[in-house]
Parts: structure tokens; sequence; C-alpha cells
């Protein structure tokens, strides 16, 4: 993948994944060993921790549609090679957070999908994004356990603090 044009998002805005595809991926192994490089990678670069949990769902049957997900991601990191955490010495210990939720996103259960991230002084310390444990009815449902997951990891985070 040397030759490719990068993108500049590791996903498309209107995608949307499912379980099953047209056509089975052929080599499967090749697919969990570039996911799982990729899971290593994500320790350092959160901005694909949404799209790498999609991929990450569907390991153990893949279809040409999620390999051609994780080769978008290849393509976005070639052109963002230099991003990454960087952490900065600051006066500043105040505890921040960010959380959204998408409403039903996954097409195969339904279920809805929450990110948070969590920012200590400036510095990004915690970052998480999976499926919700349940269907929500409505959005507000779905943005409500969002807040109250990062918000339970805020409380223990201030544990660790005090």
């Amino acid at each position: 993948m040397d030759g490719v044009k990068p993108v500049s998002t590791p996903l498309g805005s209107n995608v949307k994944i499912q379980k099953d595809g047209t056509t089975s991926f052929t080599d499967a192994t090749l697919y969990r060993s570039v996911v799982g490089a990729l899971q290593y990678l994500h320790l350092t670069r959160p901005d694909i921790s949404i799209v790498l949990n999609k991929v990450c769902q569907y390991m153990h049957d893949p279809f040409v549609e999620h390999w051609e997900l994780v080769k978008r991601i290849l393509r976005y990191l070639k052109g963002t090679v230099d991003y990454g955490l960087h952490l900065y010495p600051k006066q500043d210990y105040s505890l921040h957070a960010y959380c959204d939720a998408d409403w039903a996103g996954s097409l195969d259960d339904r279920r809805s999908t929450s990110g948070y991230c969590i920012y200590f002084g400036g510095n990004l310390i915690y970052w998480s994004a999976r499926k919700q444990k349940t269907v929500s009815k409505f959005s507000t449902e779905a943005e409500y356990r969002g807040v109250a997951i990062a918000t339970s990891e805020i409380i223990w985070i201030q544990s660790l603090l005090v």
C-alpha cells in the first residue's frame, strides 16, 4: 500500500457497516493480522478508535467490504503519519471529558455506539469507543447512556487523584 493516495478521514461520513457483505474475504488470516497490528497502533492514535472498533467486530468472518474499510484506515494512516498523542507539562490539574453517541448505529443489532475522551490538564489520558450493552429506544437515551459511562470513568479517575 505504499503507492496509494491518502485520505483525510478514517471512515466516510455516511458509511454504515453490516455484518454480512456481498463476498466473503478469502484470506481471513491477513485480515486478522492487519487488524491486530492496528489494535496496537490505536494505543497512540485515538483518532482511529471508532473505525477500528467496527473492523474488529468482523474478525471472525470478514467480507470484502470489511477489508476495503481496513485499507481505508491504512490510507488514512499514510496521510497522517505525524499524528499521535503529545503530552505537555502543565500546572492545570482539571479534568475535562467529551462524549458522544450514535443512536442505533449498528445495522446488525440496532445498538448504539458511545465514545468519550478524558483530558487531564489539557492532555488526553483516556478514551473509549464501544457498543452500548442495551438497545436505546430514543436518541436521548443513547446520549444519556454515553454520558453516564463517561461520568463513571471520571469518578474513577478522580478517586485515583485524591
